[in-house]
Formats: structure tokens, sequence, C-alpha cells
């Protein structure tokens, strides 16, 4: 069963009580960690990160490169839409720590969360591997959000996943 196959129950926000959310989802043992910003309407609907149109390009750029999504644990920093309610977003940011735990990789995907956990706005590290004080995994990576080719084109993001899988598969 893949991770797209799975039955979602539906998770409640404990500070805004909203139910469109979309919890973390694929093999909670998985090697790499793939950090989104927030679920888009597709996602919200399925309660499936990267679902949507997002989610198609950046399946098929990842099994382009070999690396099945599925084997992939995948989440967002939010976990609902973003609000205004910083309690929501300090939540998910303690959810995206928890899911982090033990990963041999992580691949953070925009530039909320590469600000975020790495304190540098994402086009000017993307396609690097960088340092965080959050997580303890020996590579993480940063990369411009999938629905950059919606306004630019595919270079940037490929080039940069490209990179990841390539160090993923080294092992560093």
């Amino acid at each position: 069963m893949t991770w797209e196959d799975e039955i979602f129950t539906q998770y409640k926000c404990p500070h805004c009580d909203t139910e469109d959310t979309v919890p973390a989802t694929g093999n909670k043992d998985a090697e790499v960690l793939i950090v989104g910003e927030f679920p888009g309407v597709d996602e919200i609907k399925t309660s499936k990160p990267f679902s949507g149109n997002t989610g198609t390009i950046l399946k098929k750029e990842l099994r382009y490169l070999g690396l099945d999504i599925n084997t992939c644990r995948v989440t967002n920093l939010w976990l609902h839409e973003p609000n205004n309610n910083e309690k929501c977003y300090n939540h998910g940011i303690e959810q995206v720590i928890k899911e982090a735990k033990g990963r041999k990789a992580i691949l953070l995907l925009g530039s909320d969360v590469t600000e975020y956990f790495v304190g540098k706005q994402v086009l000017s590290i993307c396609g690097i591997q960088v340092k965080s004080s959050y997580f303890s995994a020996p590579l993480i990576f940063a990369c411009v959000n999938p629905a950059w080719v919606f306004k630019n084109n595919v270079g940037e993001l490929r080039w940069a996943l490209k990179k990841f899988v390539e160090l993923l598969d080294k092992g560093e």
C-alpha cells in the first residue's frame, strides 16, 4: 500500500478547531522526510500532502531521479491553510520537529520552511546541503517549492532535487 492509498482520519487543529487539516503521511520509519509549506485546496480536500498539481510535479521529478515519494514521510509546516494564529503555526513547527527525529535526510521545500528552520531565504540556498539547529539528520537540503514551476521554469527545481538525490544516494 502506498501513502496515497492510506485511509486518513480527520484531525482537528487543537488551536483553531479547523477540521481542514492535512497530517503527515507516508512510512513512519522512512529515512527521508519531505517538508512543504502548507496544504493547498486539493490537499485539504483529500487530507493528503502533495496531492494536487504541485504534488504531481514533485512526484514526477523525484520519480525521474529514482526516488519514489511513497518511500518518504511527507508533511507541511502548516497543517492547514495559514492563518494569523501563532499557536497553529507553532503547532506545525513542533510536528515537523517530531517527524524529523531519526531521519537520514530532510528535504525542505519553499521559503517559509527554509527561513524558519535554516534562517535563510530559499533562493540563496536552493540546491545546497544546509545545517539546522532543529534537526539532527546528516542530510538537510533546501529547495524551492515545486509550485515554483507555475511561474518560472522547472530548471531550478529539477537541478536542486537532482543534487539532493545524488547526496542521498552517496549516503551523505
